[in-house]
């Protein structure tokens, strides 16, 4: 069994939910929770915005580099701000931490949704969609490289989130490599789910233009040539057998024509 880290740290791009994940640790775990910004604010008896405005992002991140270097044995969860790779000194404090650091993966597109929901959208109208991405892609090989382990957040509650990384600290070490894969297998698993759900609700959108225009509601040669489509697509693969695609896609269907008969009360 790994040791449990008496101080863990949470790292990831803005809106990787590093702060809510962390307090749901901390609730679970029955430990203290700190947050670096609000750390940095209370030390300096100012917002970050004012900071940034008084002092520019170098004086931030002079103070972020002093604060991240005194909480490395704070005795609970730290949550990182998502530029704190950017400066070489916390690269270095981070790799050298007695702290373990966890990275929260997400994706682009869940990282631009959690932004929005959190009211964020000035940063993203700062940049281009452009820019946005190539700082993504900057950044994440940096918390790759201070990580301990990495876990995938994409369509999961904070609480599950938050359940997978307290469960690394009571698993034997041979076990580790398998729970992070098994975390990835589990992220995918929940955005296939999530796109049948978009799925469903464009079929509803279907079924009302069927109604407008007298419509037949299951159309079958369309369905048969999408099949052939993908057939064609995936013949290469190892994995999406010919047999494979014929089972999802009867399902699919099947539920798209309950749904559509449903709606059109046929």
């Amino acid at each position: 069994m790994i040791k449990e880290p008496e101080t863990l740290m949470l790292v990831g791009f803005m809106g990787a939910g590093k702060t809510t994940v962390g307090k749901e640790i901390a609730r679970q775990h029955q430990s203290k929770f700190l947050d670096i910004d609000l750390e940095i604010e209370r030390i300096a008896n100012q917002r970050i915005s004012d900071i940034f405005l008084e002092r520019g992002e170098n004086g931030f991140r002079e103070l972020e580099t002093q604060v991240l270097s005194k909480v490395q044995m704070f005795n609970g969860v730290v949550a990182t701000g998502g530029g704190v790779i950017e400066r070489d000194e916390n690269l270095n404090i981070l790799r050298d931490s007695p702290a373990t650091v966890i990275y929260l993966h997400g994706n682009l597109e869940s990282t631009i949704s959690r932004l929005l929901l959190e009211g964020q959208r000035p940063l993203l109208q700062e940049k281009s969609a452009a820019e946005f991405f190539n700082l993504w892609q900057q950044r994440d090989p940096k918390y790759q490289s201070v990580a301990n382990f990495t876990v995938e957040t994409i369509g999961k509650t904070p609480e599950r989130i938050a359940a997978e990384i307290v469960a690394l600290f009571s698993s034997n070490e041979d076990e580790l490599a398998l729970l992070q894969l098994r975390s990835e297998i589990d992220a995918y698993d929940r955005q296939i789910f999530q796109i049948i759900e978009k799925r469903m609700q464009v079929v509803s959108s279907v079924a009302d233009y069927k109604e407008k225009f007298g419509m037949h509601a299951v159309q079958h040669s369309r369905m048969s040539t999408m099949r052939e489509l993908l057939k064609y697509d995936f013949e290469h693969s190892e994995d999406i057998t010919d047999e494979m695609i014929d089972d999802v896609m009867t399902i699919l269907t099947t539920s798209a024509i309950h749904k559509e008969n449903k709606q059109l009360k046929r």
